[in-house]
């Protein structure tokens, strides 16, 4: 067996072990292999992905779903989502496909985000000035989990009335 042909295998091996644990998109699975193996197996670990890749055993269309079915069931908003495919290297027209294909209801979805973070709705805080700060509270909390600021409001704005 020659060296180059024991090279591409034990690179194809450490591409499979992360591919056995999970999904991963093409650009984690190559920094990651890079990491392992070193830079100058890049060449090796590229054409080893894209072989994975056309075999069907590696897939961001798969990983994509994946992680936007994971975030959706941790109360995460689309805004959160695309980001963190954005940071994966997923392509756009992969990431909407992937959003769109599940469809949830963000507004129920933000909804039950915030009664698992704030339990019970404002209890009655009669004071203005604890109420704004307390509505601004909750707004932030969603905006950061990457709901929209439509979504954010409606979300907000239904809970206070429920309040009053």
């Amino acid at each position: 067996m020659s060296q180059e042909t024991q090279g591409s295998r034990s690179v194809r091996a450490v591409l499979m072990d992360y591919l056995a644990q999970r999904e991963h998109s093409v650009k984690e699975l190559s920094e990651k292999a890079v990491k392992r193996l070193g830079p100058e197996a890049s060449e090796s670990i590229e054409g080893a992905i894209a072989q994975l890749s056309i075999e069907g055993l590696q897939s961001d269309e798969r990983y994509a779903e994946s992680l936007c079915r994971y975030r959706i069931g941790k109360g995460y908003g689309p805004n959160f989502i695309l980001q963190a495919l954005r940071e994966k290297g997923i392509a756009l027209d992969v990431q909407r496909e992937a959003l769109s294909q599940l469809n949830p209801d963000w507004f129920d979805l933000a909804q039950s985000a915030l009664q698992k973070k704030f339990g019970s709705p404002m209890q009655g805080k009669v004071d203005p000035i604890q109420r704004r700060k307390e509505l601004q509270h909750r707004m932030r909390f969603l905006s950061y989990r990457g709901f929209s600021a439509d979504i954010v409001s409606a979300v907000v704005a239904a809970e206070d009335l429920t309040e009053t």
